[in-house]
């Protein structure tokens, strides 16, 4: 693995691992284990809990290593970043899994996640943005609380190694809860180590968004032009067998601050890097940046066309079954005319609720234009806040 590999890669890599899940929460359990006995030696107990949850050898196999022989490497053989990010990963995707539910939960849990930080290869909180989105502003509340009470001399279990950690992870969090409180500390904290690593939160600086390179929006003459051809229904087929058969990924990350957007993209074959790319928009030399949803307003035009068919059907048997006199043509069509009410519904009303991904189209005077999608929607909207704050200031 890459050692630029970012948490959001590593994740979504881990996602389609069979085991993945189990591999995350191996990981959890051996951690939390470390930090309830201040153990610094991750090799202790971890075959045994791997054979609690049936996991082998080859099941700890994944395209970053090895998770088991990450686990019972002895502490002093030097750790790489690649081990360092999967283990971090997947103790993220653990906590995850199993998220805390109340105040004095999260806060036991961010005090385990510190203490292992500050000890053990694994360092969750540089992933907890990529695993819980924003689920995880109650964990970095009590991050900043630690780092305050740390401050003061009130934290003697994680200590100061163990603030300092986190006052890290917080100075580089996208999450806007966590620079909220970064802001504050960095002005409330006595410790000058403290107020170093939170410096950034208190400018504007760059905010972060990961997701992959896309096709731009095309125009209307080419999209018909398209349509005509065929290439337009053979394209995404193309990519599709690409993407499963070749492995191949473009991942790419935008960084926004308030005078440039920067694109760092990667053209990945079969696991490995065959192109890096880096694009650098400066902001008087974009004509447009959006963020957009794909296809809006599908599920309700959907909806429209299962009520419409439904409709159509359920009323001509109705109909015929009332000229019949036949009961269970009538209960059809009424079913039917239930059922695409409800289809409608369901679609127009539920499925916006539900959040996905979106896409950022980046057009410049100058050069082609750029498109990048699958991005979380929360991290893309603060990340182009970062620009809307440099264009008022």
């Amino acid at each position: 693995m890459p050692a630029d590999q970012t948490p959001h890669e590593v994740l979504a890599e881990l996602a389609g691992h069979p085991r993945g899940d189990d591999l995350a929460r191996l990981v959890h359990a051996i951690a939390f284990a470390c930090a309830d006995e201040r153990r610094t030696s991750l090799p202790d107990g971890a075959r045994d809990a791997a054979s609690r949850l049936g996991l082998s050898a080859e099941d700890a196999e994944t395209p970053f290593g090895n998770v088991l022989a990450a686990l019972e490497r002895s502490p002093n053989e030097p750790t790489g970043p690649a081990t360092r990010a999967l283990l971090s990963a997947l103790l993220a995707r653990g906590i995850a899994l199993a998220p805390p539910e109340g105040v004095e939960a999260e806060r036991r849990v961010v005090e385990a996640l510190a203490w292992v930080a500050a000890h053990t290869p694994l360092d969750a909180l540089s992933a907890i943005d990529a695993a819980l989105g924003p689920k995880a502003d109650g964990l970095w509340r009590e991050a900043a609380a630690l780092v305050r009470r740390a401050d003061e001399g009130a934290a003697p279990l994680v200590g100061r190694a163990g603030a300092l950690v986190v006052a890290a992870a917080l100075g580089a969090s996208s999450s806007p809860a966590a620079r909220d409180d970064a802001r504050t500390l960095a002005a409330e904290a006595r410790d000058p180590v403290v107020r170093a690593l939170l410096q950034d939160a208190r400018s504007p600086g760059a905010a972060a968004a990961a997701g992959e390179l896309v096709p731009p929006p095309r125009g209307p003459v080419a999209l018909v032009l398209l349509a005509v051809t065929g290439l337009l229904f053979l394209m995404p087929i193309a990519r599709l067998l690409g993407r499963f058969v070749l492995r191949y990924r473009c991942p790419a990350e935008m960084r926004v601050s308030p005078r440039s957007i920067t694109v760092l993209a990667k053209t990945e074959l079969l696991g490995r890097t065959v192109r890096e790319r880096e694009m650098v928009f400066p902001v008087e030399g974009l004509t447009r940046v959006a963020r957009e949803v794909r296809y809006p307003r599908l599920a309700m035009y959907a909806g429209l066309f299962a009520l419409a068919i439904g409709s159509y059907v359920g009323i001509s048997l109705f109909v015929d079954g009332a000229r019949a006199g036949s009961p269970d043509l009538l209960g059809m069509g009424a079913l039917l005319v239930a059922v695409s009410i409800a289809i409608d519904f369901a679609l127009t009303n539920l499925m916006p609720a539900s959040r996905g991904r979106c896409r950022v189209v980046l057009v410049p005077q100058k050069g082609p234009t750029v498109a990048l999608g699958r991005l979380d929607p929360t991290l893309a909207d603060s990340a182009l806040g970062r620009l809307l704050q440099g264009s008022s200031s």
